[in-house]
């Protein structure tokens, strides 16, 4: 008996000493840069091996807060400005033609339809063409994080930008028209939540995220502006 729980014993140990052997440190992140566990040398993105140290390391993704998209407290602030001229008379025109826009945003949404997933082009409705209708931010998908150094999320970015080019070229040589907004649907839907998103550019080569910031200014702008006029009228507060 004492033989079978030498053994036993041995064998547990043997195992334990495997495992400590195997568990290679995580990649550290600063911010959105990636440093090796054990010299916290700088690494190439999706990097095993530090090219330093020479040292074999776990990656691992990390997450960061959305910067493209409004928080709890942004919301609650700029809709508490929203209420308050609202309640005070008829908006005007500038901000009327916002009302919509105001009436749904929320954290988390598509900031330049406001999370309506529509907007007004030459009088008539059409989809966002940043959020392509589904109302969310593109950059985190809705949940205010976003991930930093996802395998998978970096080669849909490089497979969608072939294709991309391919489309380019292939329209360039048969003069066919490029269904760009098929592509532009595709990268939408396979790197929204990722920071690969930060890259995605509509037909006309803009930024989406940072043309719905544009908007998102513009329409904060406008009712502001509006707030500060009325707080400097006699009898404002």
């Amino acid at each position: 008996m004492k033989w079978v729980l030498f053994t036993s014993g041995c064998v547990v140990a043997l195992v334990a000493l495997g495992f400590l052997a195997v568990d290679e440190r995580d990649v550290i992140w600063e911010g959105r840069t990636p440093l090796c566990g054990y010299c916290r040398a700088e690494l190439a993105h999706h990097a095993v091996v530090c090219r330093e140290c020479n040292r074999s390391l776990d990656w691992r993704p990390t997450t960061e807060e959305c910067r493209w998209c409004l928080e709890r407290k942004d919301v609650d602030h700029l809709l508490r400005l929203y209420r308050e001229i609202a309640k005070a008379g008829p908006l005007p025109p500038a901000l009327l033609a916002c009302e919509p826009y105001f009436d749904a945003i929320d954290v988390g949404a598509c900031t330049y339809c406001g999370g309506i997933g529509k907007v007004m082009e030459n009088g008539e409705e059409a989809a966002c063409p940043v959020c392509r209708d589904d109302k969310r931010c593109v950059a985190c998908g809705g949940t205010r994080s976003v991930v930093i150094g996802d395998d998978g999320a970096h080669r849909r970015a490089r497979e969608r930008q072939d294709a991309h080019l391919r489309a380019t070229v292939r329209g360039g040589v048969t003069d066919l028209p490029l269904n760009d907004e098929v592509l532009a649907d595709e990268d939408v839907a396979a790197l929204r939540g990722y920071v690969e998103a930060e890259d995605l550019t509509d037909a006309h080569g803009r930024r989406v995220l940072e043309l719905a910031r544009e908007r998102m200014k513009a329409a904060f702008r406008t009712l502001h502006e509006e707030h500060t006029k009325r707080a400097k009228a006699p009898g404002g507060s």
